[in-house]
């Protein structure tokens, strides 16, 4: 029998290939059950504080993670908070701890002040068991000692704030353990304390070399919730420094559970079960999709509403629990992939193209007719400035016109949203484009880019003259009309503005100097309308409906 090992060679890479591809092909919702945990920022860059306060009725334990394992390191049990605070200069104040900017010429002899020099007190131990005995045989006098994990169990004492405060209580210990060795421990920038909320010094730890995880000490038949500032979350919280910074606080939880948190902080919490699935699945869409946005700073998805706004345990609500719950996995898929199910608060009644917002045209982002989130909040909205607001504005974005002129709407999208506005002045124009201008004058200002601008000088009116022509256009400025009782110049203190259910009032411009915003929408106006599938499902449409109204071409897996 012949051989054919060229057949053989081929058939044997092709299935080799199989091999190493096909664990990676998974479909959407293996995808995102294969998503457990999550890291969530709660506090970071700007936000970041020197220290926080931590507890939880069954007391709190330190520990990290091997694999899914929980390695417990130290027990917190006291039931009482207790503050993390980074290892750096202190003053109490009060009862109230505040971050000193310590000064080594004025400050050096200053007692109040607590800092981040220690002295280490024998070397280091194997385990907490012996470090603590070792802790237990120093005289009654140095009943300040603590313990420390940094690189191994150790036995510190003091926060002195110099070396020479330092130096001098080496030489006092010193006479008291005289065959202990000492070593004066510097400060570290990636060190941490934990505290009693009296003060004294419980633990410190260092976060260069492993991620570390604070926990409830489970109980059962109780949520594990940690209380952080006062405020409730599940999971565990990581608290971490990045060079000098002051404290990363990151909640890592499930994945399932985050949800909890999400939906009722974007959608209000006593909506309609149908219209909180909706959002259950857009939200656990967006959270796969975005896993990783902020892995600079050792987390996921940030807590505000540059990712998802997350609420944690504090915010949780029974209808949303079960809106996730029933819709655990779920998510949204387009060409098979998961997508980013951007959200928005309302559409003003026509949803957008992505490229009309930002430059790529994604197919399950095609502006669809709204009519769901007519009649809504903030379908309609206004918005007046000065000629002198809108300089200033720009001026202080670096975008400076001199004395403004005129402001016009160069373009716009098929669907009626503002892709360009140029701003005239004496001293040249400026343009903005798409979503710079609710950037520079502010989202909660310019609501959406929906919008049209008339200033006093553009007021007109429509003057009918002749049965057999069409109404002309004229501007009202210098325009004079006979009434009974006389010739009066026309004024338009105010136009009227009809969303379908009731005549509202809309001011006008009292003066050529002033500019009036006249809008549609609240947000970018991508993807589902949070107002308009409210109205759906009051209308009694179904989340997937919503959803697949929303985001064209899309299938829920």
């Amino acid at each position: 029998m012949m051989i054919n090992f060229k057949k053989l060679s081929f058939r044997f890479l092709l299935l080799l290939i199989l091999i190493i591809i096909l664990p990676f092909q998974v479909n959407a919702n293996t995808q995102s059950k294969l998503i457990n945990q999550v890291k969530i920022g709660i506090r970071f860059g700007d936000s970041a504080t020197p220290l926080v306060s931590m507890y939880s009725p069954s007391g709190l334990e330190l520990g990290y993670y091997i694999g899914n394992e929980f390695k417990s390191m130290i027990s917190f049990i006291e039931n009482e908070e207790i503050i993390i605070r980074k290892d750096s200069y202190f003053m109490e104040i009060n009862g109230t701890f505040i971050e000193y900017d310590f000064d080594s010429q004025s400050d050096s002899y200053n007692t109040n002040i607590q800092g981040p020099i220690h002295i280490q007190i024998g070397d280091k131990f194997d385990s907490l068991d012996e470090a603590n005995s070792f802790k237990k045989s120093l005289p009654d006098l140095m009943d300040n000692t603590y313990i420390v994990y940094e690189d191994g169990w150790r036995v510190w004492i003091g926060l002195y704030s110099s070396y020479s405060d330092a130096e001098a209580a080496f030489s006092n210990i010193k006479a008291l353990i005289s065959n202990a060795e000492l070593r004066i421990i510097a400060k570290d920038s990636k060190r941490i304390q934990v505290l009693n909320k009296s003060g004294k010094v419980l633990f410190m730890y260092n976060t260069s070399n492993e991620t570390y995880h604070f926990r409830p000490i489970p109980q059962k038949d109780n949520p594990s919730v940690i209380q952080l500032d006062g405020k409730s979350f599940r999971g565990t919280i990581i608290i971490n420094r990045y060079l000098d910074s002051d404290l990363t606080v990151i909640n890592q939880l499930d994945l399932e559970e985050y949800l909890y948190g999400v939906v009722p902080r974007e959608i209000s919490g006593d909506w309609p079960l149908e219209a909180q699935k909706a959002q259950a699945v857009a939200a656990r869409s967006y959270a796969i999709v975005n896993l990783n946005r902020h892995k600079d700073y050792g987390f996921d998805l940030c807590s505000t509403i540059h990712c998802q706004v997350y609420g944690g345990y504090s915010s949780e609500n029974p209808i949303t629990r079960r809106a996730v719950d029933e819709t655990k996995g779920e998510v949204l898929t387009y060409n098979g992939k998961v997508v980013t199910a951007f959200y928005h608060s309302n559409s003003g009644g026509h949803t957008e193209d992505s490229e009309s917002v930002w430059s790529n045209s994604l197919g399950y982002l095609r502006g669809v007719e709204d009519p769901y989130s007519i009649g809504e909040p903030n379908d309609k909205w206004t918005k007046v400035y000065t000629r002198e607001q809108i300089e200033e504005i720009l001026a202080s974005n670096g975008l400076s016109v001199g004395r403004l002129e005129n402001i016009t709407v160069e373009e716009r999208s098929k669907n009626g949203r503002v892709l360009k506005v140029v701003f005239y002045g004496s001293k040249g124009n400026k343009t903005l484009e798409k979503g710079q201008i609710r950037n520079i004058f502010g989202y909660n200002n310019i609501k959406s880019t929906w919008f049209d601008i008339m200033s006093n000088a553009d007021s007109t009116v429509k003057v009918l003259s002749d049965l057999n022509e069409l109404p002309q256009e004229i501007r009202t400025v210098n325009k004079y009309i006979i009434t009974a009782e006389g010739i009066k110049e026309i004024e338009l203190q105010n136009k009227y503005m009809d969303n379908g259910n009731k005549m509202k009032v809309i001011p006008t411009p009292t003066g050529s100097d002033q500019y009036l915003f006249t809008g549609k929408g609240w947000g970018h106006g991508l993807g589902m309308s949070q107002w308009g599938a409210k109205k759906m499902a009051e209308e009694g449409f179904k989340y997937k409906q919503i959803l697949t109204h929303y985001y064209t071409g899309t299938k829920i897996e």
